[in-house]
């Protein structure tokens, strides 16, 4: 089964490329015939020679003026050539940045539409691999590997078909060792499929592996772990460094086989043409021309050879690349469906990440329209989770869940992130400006909406603090700012969005307990008027909820409102005191837990 798989992503890389070809067929075939008449004019120079040749050889009194013209045509053969590949190249160049574009396109397109699982698990190291490095390898195919290769194969089999016309004998020496480096190249590539792939898998690892350290630069500098975590960048690089070492000492010995007998075939056009002309068989300006083509036939196959280990990796970074683009995006029906009262439902919801693994098992959840619902419990128990299916980034398992009263299935993508708005736990910011990140899902908005959602957020005199105000640049995912701004940030973001629900995903966890008020008020904001599905760390933040959902190991065991949940003495119960009598602790100098009439 595994083997029909990857055959099936092999014919999937393929299938890619040919269409990458074939969508820039007239381009390409130009640029090749170019290639064809540039790799043809340095032939000229070659017959020159042999003209020259002739000219001294046969000739008592060699016509100058005829040695002239051959060097004239020599020059312009070469000035052409030159002038020719130059326009193939330009060409070439053209149709792959093309195709670069189109197919990042795509690939960021595939991206948009693929559950977040499947883009987690692949990691942001891996589909950078693929979007960077295996996409400019097709750049290096099309701009390059197939305009040369298409007119080395021509000239080769050109020049082979003139050395025979020429004389069939001096011709078979100077092609004699061609099937004997082909038997080596054979050996040398064999099992390189094999070497490809762990050379290919090695380097997405190298890859996820330097953008965590990257990612997670802040957290190793904290914790002083600079050592771990290079360690592991570093072995993660010498993984690829082992596996392209593998590869290249498998292929040395056949490899250099390859080559040495590729450059002998000199020693076997000289002895051969030098006893036909002892014999009287040839004459002497044949042997001269022999000798100078012999010095240069087999450049062109060592060329091809070298496209064809380039090729390999071409193929298997597009295998990749096609299994991404087939991979099957969360399906979409296409058409916007009428909705009632903006209310969220799950009903019966059983979902795993891992098919072995359950996260929900058999949650039914209602938060009622135009009301504050707030899911809690201890962490694992699945509260971020029903976020993320609300959001529909996973389809559930088993049972529904319903926005509006409708299955999130049976409306499209597009009226499902019109009618829902997320306020994520970390929220994202790009490195771009304040106002930017603000109106990101309405570009449109004037300043004075911006202004006044930033205002319900509690964030409007913070940004007109900064160096800037609205027009400053936020650094790279919010840097500048610290994590209770980018939260109102993201609230007011919401807000401008203007979803009649709004899901909040840990949206206070990272506030420290000065700006909870101000979140509060924010929240507050939020909730008018719209459907409100709050995920809470903090108890004191959803105390007036209008109604609290508890969760522990993935089911639901508890809801009502704060009070009632507090007078049946259960799981909420609990938290609450717990949540309470922390906020009762202080640290002395000796970390010891002093109570609050110290």
């Amino acid at each position: 089964m595994a083997a029909e798989t990857d055959s099936d992503a092999g014919r999937g890389g393929r299938e890619l490329l040919r269409s990458l070809v074939r969508s820039q067929r007239r381009r390409l075939s130009t640029a090749v015939l170019l290639a064809v008449a540039a790799v043809a004019c340095q032939l000229v120079p070659y017959l020159m020679a042999y003209r020259v040749a002739v000219e001294l050889v046969t000739e008592v009194t060699p016509d100058g003026n005829a040695l002239v013209r051959y060097a004239l045509v020599a020059l312009v053969a070469i000035a052409g050539g030159t002038a020719l590949m130059g326009g193939a190249l330009a060409i070439s160049h053209v149709c792959a940045y093309w195709l670069l574009y189109r197919l990042r396109q795509r690939i960021a397109e595939r991206l948009a539409v693929l559950p977040l699982g499947e883009v987690t698990r692949r990691g942001s190291g891996g589909i950078g691999k693929l979007a960077m490095e295996d996409v400019e390898r097709i750049e290096v195919f099309v701009a390059h590997m197939l305009p040369d290769a298409v007119a080395a194969l021509t000239v080769v089999a050109a020049t082979t078909v003139w050395l025979f016309v020429i004389d069939w004998r001096l011709a078979l020496a100077a092609v004699a060792v061609v099937p004997l480096a082909m038997l080596a190249m054979r050996h040398a590539t064999r099992g390189s499929g094999a070497w490809v792939a762990q050379w290919h898998g090695a380097g997405m690892a190298m890859n996820q592996a330097v953008t965590e350290f990257l990612h997670g630069i802040k957290a190793v500098k904290v914790f002083n772990r600079q050592t771990d975590t290079v360690a592991r960048a570093t072995d993660a690089v010498r993984r690829y460094v082992d596996a392209e070492t593998r590869w290249g000492t498998a292929f040395l010995p056949g490899g250099a086989a390859y080559f040495t007998v590729m450059a002998a075939n000199v020693a076997v056009v000289v002895p051969v043409g030098l006893w036909l002309y002892r014999d009287g068989a040839v004459d002497l300006p044949t042997l001269l021309l022999f000798l100078l083509l012999a010095l240069g036939y087999t450049a062109p196959l060592t060329k091809l050879t070298g496209y064809s280990s380039q090729l390999r990796q071409v193929r298997f970074g597009t295998d990749e690349i096609a299994a991404l683009l087939d991979t099957p995006a969360l399906p979409d029906i296409g058409r916007r469906a009428p909705l009632g009262p903006a209310s969220v439902e799950l009903d019966d919801v059983t979902f795993g990440y891992q098919p072995d693994r359950r996260v929900l098992d058999g949650v039914s959840i209602r938060a009622d329209a135009g009301r504050v619902t707030a899911i809690v419990g201890p962490s694992g128990s699945g509260k971020t989770t029903v976020a993320r299916l609300v959001s529909r980034f996973f389809d559930v398992s088993t049972g529904t869940v319903r926005v509006g009263g409708v299955d999130v299935r049976e409306m499209s993508v597009d009226q499902l992130m019109d009618t829902v708005a997320v306020v994520f736990q970390d929220p994202f910011l790009f490195h771009d400006t304040v106002r930017a990140n603000l109106t990101l899902g309405r570009p449109d908005l004037d300043d004075e909406a911006v202004h006044r959602a930033a205002r319900a957020a509690r964030c409007h005199d913070f940004i007109l603090a900064l160096p800037q105000g609205y027009d400053t640049v936020v650094g790279e995912r919010g840097a500048t700012l610290s994590g209770g701004e980018r939260q109102r940030i993201s609230i007011a973001r919401a807000l401008l969005k203007d979803a009649p629900v709004v899901v909040l995903d840990e949206a206070t966890a990272s506030t420290d307990p000065e700006n909870e008020v101000s979140i509060q008020q924010a929240v507050a904001n939020l909730a008018a008027g719209r459907t409100l599905l709050v995920i809470a760390h903090r108890l004191t933040t959803v105390r007036d909820a209008d109604r609290i959902v508890v969760m522990t190991d993935g089911r639901v065991v508890e809801s009502g409102r704060h009070d009632d949940l507090l007078r049946a003495d259960g799981t909420y119960a609990r938290l609450w005191a717990d949540a309470t009598s922390s906020a009762q602790w202080s640290l002395g100098a000796t970390g010891e837990r002093s109570g609050a009439s110290r």
